[in-house]
């Protein structure tokens, strides 16, 4: 397993400015589940490297408990801190490792974090602590799609949302997630492809969550990621001797930001007054009965 979000800086963006998943994903995860299940199995979920617990929340009326585990002792903090709900805890654990009795969860879950893992020892792990009818869904999204809220020209609007994108696409990928970016990049299908069970379905389509974003959230979004932390590593390692103006000229975080303070301005838009909506794209794969 790839262990990256481990520094109590990264955690602290995680959990202010990664976006919840929404009902409609919750939705089409028990809907898989009702149609192949022969009983009302919603005893106990659990979310494996639930980070600070932005799935694990989102299906918290639907379990009698819900265990969310992660390997970073600083996003079980985050999580822990956010809970509200008696009958979610987070626990430190790891995928290859879950911290449960054999056959006794009906719905294992894992968002935005599967691909990190080393799938073979999950699999079997998930396997094992999955009852016989129990469902799995695994389900990510990559950097989202950018719709300008206050700019009124359509075409001005739409070249806007493009250039926005695509800087927020523009991370260099570090050799250490190859694998993980592969995994990504075609939508988790490898992932299903990999899995072993009964019945299973890729879905890649419908699944859209949107959030409004200020400046701030923006900024927020981009530095709760990894593939961020990990290129100005890289880019410092490589440039040991930058000034602070040398750094700035690499950094994507500042060139985005730079960008849409002033384009947005060209526009008659304060920087207090950007706005904007985030549609994440998610992709799942969905299991039943592993074997």
């Amino acid at each position: 397993m790839i262990r990256v979000y481990e520094n109590e800086d990264i955690t602290k963006f995680y959990v202010k400015f990664r976006p919840k998943f929404q009902e409609c994903l919750v939705e089409r995860v028990l809907k898989f589940c009702n149609e192949r299940q022969e009983n009302d199995n919603q005893d106990l979920m659990v979310d494996v490297a639930c980070g600070s617990g932005q799935a694990t929340s989102a299906f918290q009326k639907h379990f009698k408990r819900i265990v969310g585990i992660d390997v970073s002792p600083n996003q079980i903090k985050e999580a822990r801190l956010a809970n509200e709900h008696d009958n979610i805890k987070y626990e430190v654990g790891t995928a290859e490792n879950i911290p449960l009795g054999e056959s006794s969860v009906d719905l294992l879950i894992s968002a935005t974090a599967c691909h990190r893992f080393d799938l073979g020892k999950f699999f079997t792990e998930a396997k094992r602590v999955m009852k016989p009818d129990g469902c799995m869904a695994l389900f990510s999204y990559n950097a989202p799609t950018i719709i300008p809220k206050n700019i009124k020209d359509p075409a001005r609007r739409q070249v806007l949302s493009d250039k926005t994108t695509s800087l927020l696409l523009k991370y260099d990928k570090s050799y250490k997630y190859e694998q993980s970016n592969v995994y990504q990049e075609d939508k988790y299908r490898d992932i299903f492809k990999k899995v072993c069970a009964e019945n299973k379905q890729w879905i890649t389509e419908d699944l859209v969550m949107k959030c409004e974003w200020n400046l701030v959230q923006m900024m927020g979004f981009l530095h709760s990621l990894a593939a961020y932390h990990e290129y100005m590593k890289i880019m410092k390692e490589e440039h040991k001797d930058a000034s602070e103006e040398e750094v700035k000229k690499w950094d994507r975080a500042v060139l985005l930001r730079d960008f849409v303070k002033r384009e947005w301005e060209m526009e008659g838009v304060k920087d207090e007054d950007v706005m904007m909506e985030a549609h994440f794209y998610v992709y799942m794969v969905l299991a039943n009965k592993l074997k």
